[in-house]
């Protein structure tokens, strides 16, 4: 006897189906659009207070998105970036775009992200091998676990240097 079992499809309805409606009416095909521009704009309205404004650009892509970090924290070719080494290539890919070096630091056994003292360690052996600090910091954080930002940030702080935070 032959079972039969019943798959069900999610169901595209409501809003969802008029906001595709009107996009394919509108040619907003792209990742770009009055949509997008309202979620920004929302965004930065939230995230920013009084006398602070914060600015929010939606991109296609976490690499895309830290491609744009590392570039508005001016990094360089030639220099070097700090990054988590478990993770995907994307988190090290836009260091190479920017034609700079990524510097590999190993996880800790608590979260599997970014080992907060070997990042130290990196830092002060990039200084004693290069004479330089490294330009960034990128930590990405895997399966929704956040790394120990508190003294990773507290490293970065110590030593002067950007970190870039990807919680994808």
């Amino acid at each position: 006897m032959t079972k039969k079992i019943l798959l069900s499809r999610p169901q595209i309805s409501g809003t969802e189906i008029d906001y595709i409606k009107e996009a394919l009416a509108d040619d907003w095909i792209t990742p770009l659009g009055p949509h997008v521009d309202r979620f920004e704009a929302v965004l930065e309205n939230l995230m920013s207070s009084e006398g602070h404004k914060e600015y929010v650009c939606a991109v296609s892509a976490g690499t895309a998105a830290i491609h744009i970090g590392l570039d508005l924290l001016g990094v360089k070719k030639d220099e070097e970036v700090i990054c988590s080494s478990f993770t995907f290539a994307a988190s090290a890919n836009p260091i190479v775009y920017l034609g700079a070096r990524p510097v590999f630091v190993d996880s800790e056994p608590t979260t599997w992200n970014m080992d907060p003292e070997l990042l130290r360690m990196a830092i002060e052996d990039r200084i004693t091998h290069t004479g330089h600090k490294p330009a960034a910091i990128v930590v990405a954080e895997l399966y929704g676990m956040p790394a120990r930002m508190d003294e990773i940030m507290a490293t970065a702080a110590m030593y002067k240097i950007p970190v870039l935070e990807d919680s994808a």
